[in-house]
């Protein structure tokens, strides 16, 4: 009897995860690569219906591009002891971020390139940026990167990356596109000389190609485009005139706008019904006693259709961490909006990472192309890897600045904070701050002019009492 009682137990108290039960669909009981649900034209398919969405739904746009500008904009500072350096190189990566120097194709400069390649990897999963030895890039796009045709037996390739026994890329097989539908292979680029760029949520030996954290929101986007169509559909048939008679006889109300040689009543000659001419002006209706004449009208989108709408807007809104005050300012009140843009802030940093990494890897490679090509020469003893530099994310402006410049100063003051970080908050360096505010005041000096930053306690005063 125990036992029975145990065996119920166990098969009552689980987890009901494991255990459907009718509820949905069944989950599978294999583990597999995470590229295996994206293979081949599974991605492509992938890719077409992000970019598809993109093109014909301003919202699914908007969310990619308020992604880039939070997470796609940096700027370059030399960080080593020697300043002048510093200054060189900073003019080095400045001489080459134009398009000329930067895309093989011209088009682009270097940070329309890395936010572009930020905006593929949104869409498509991931993308490469081929080091060229003259110092460009290269752009691919996801598609291009394929199974090569000329596969070895003894070689393992997914999705167009040839990988090593532990997952490490060794080889990419790009390809070109020979008209709008096909595409032909061209060449193997070793892995070095690429900069592969996506989203990764697995170990290198379970996931080999990135999948964007949008896919999860491709269907409730293309949700919210469809029912947008047939909302609007709907509202244009409301708002045609539709004018009804209400009569306590039985006869009828005839025709609208019957003409005069139409049909007529029998008994007077009359013509049969009202006629009514909407296009004519104001209408005066001279209608029998007992009768009465109402538009017809819908009342669309309802409310709970708009409700719903904007439920699933918020949901497809969090597939890129974006809150739901950034699409509607006026969802919430001034401290809803900071600590939402807060959490938001704090979600980008993972994301900037991978930008500063692969910056990083652009930056080493520009070093040593410099140094080859004789455009920089390091101190003595000094490699390419000592070479010292930051990519800062921009920040925001404050927004109280009077209070928040209080804040700040009392923070550093106290040792709660320092002003490098705080000048990267807002998307300053402290260092060309400084740089900058001794050139203003040797300019000053040598035309007379005294500057005087610093505020005195009688001004912070004023500014306090203004308030």
């Amino acid at each position: 009897m125990l036992g029975t009682f145990t065996n119920r137990v166990t098969s009552f108290f689980s987890y009901d995860a494991l255990n459907p039960r009718g509820r949905r669909r069944a989950i599978t009981r294999g583990v597999v690569r995470e590229d295996h649900h994206v293979r081949g034209t599974k991605r492509r398919k992938l890719q077409e219906n992000a970019a598809d969405l993109c093109r014909n739904l301003s919202l699914a746009a908007w969310m990619v591009r308020r992604h880039l500008d939070y997470v796609s904009a940096f700027d370059f500072h030399g960080r080593n002891e020697d300043e002048q350096l510093n200054q060189q190189i900073e003019r080095l990566m400045l001489d080459d971020s134009r398009p000329s120097r930067s895309d093989l194709s011209g088009r682009f400069g270097r940070e329309k390139l890395f936010r572009l390649a930020e905006a593929r990897r949104v869409l498509d999963g991931d993308t490469g940026l081929i080091k060229l030895n003259d110092g460009r890039l290269q752009g691919i796009q996801a598609d291009l990167i394929r199974d090569p045709v000329d596969m070895g037996a003894s070689e393992n390739w997914v999705d167009g990356i040839m990988i090593g026994r532990f997952g490490r890329p060794l080889s990419f097989a790009l390809h070109r596109r020979a008209s709008n539908t096909s595409v032909e292979f061209v060449r193997r680029v070793n892995a070095p000389n690429v900069i592969h760029y996506g989203f990764f949520d697995r170990y290198a030996g379970d996931q080999v190609r990135g999948v964007s954290p949008l896919v999860s929101a491709l269907n409730p986007l293309r949700d919210v485009y469809e029912n947008f169509s047939y909302a609007l559909a709907k509202a244009k048939v409301s708002q045609l005139f539709a004018l009804a008679f209400y009569r306590n006889g039985t006869e009828s109300a005839g025709e609208l706008g019957e003409d005069e040689d139409g049909p007529t009543d029998e008994s007077t000659g009359d013509p049969a019904g009202y006629k009514v001419d909407f296009g004519s002006g104001p209408q005066l209706l001279d209608l029998d006693p007992g009768d009465r004449a109402e538009f017809l009208e819908s009342k669309q989108p309802s409310s709970e259709f708009q409700k719903f709408t904007q439920l699933v807007v918020q949901v497809a809104l969090k597939a890129l961490d974006i809150p739901y005050s950034f699409y509607d300012e006026s969802h919430t009140n001034f401290f809803g909006s900071r600590a939402a843009w807060l959490h938001y802030e704090r979600s980008c940093k993972d994301k900037r990472d991978d930008q500063i990494e692969m910056r990083r890897n652009y930056t080493v490679w520009k070093i040593a192309g410099w140094v080859r090509d004789g455009r920089l020469t390091l101190p003595r003893g000094m490699r390419v890897l000592d070479v010292a530099f930051e990519w800062v994310p921009r920040g925001m402006p404050w927004w109280d600045p009077s209070k928040e410049i209080r804040g700040h100063v009392a923070a550093i003051k106290g040792a709660l904070d320092n002003p490098q970080r705080i000048c990267r908050s807002t998307g300053t360096d402290l260092y060309d701050n400084i740089d900058q505010i001794a050139k203003a005041r040797e300019y000053a000096a040598s035309k007379g002019v005294s500057l005087e930053y610093a505020m005195e306690p009688e001004a912070i005063q004023v500014i306090e009492t203004d308030q």
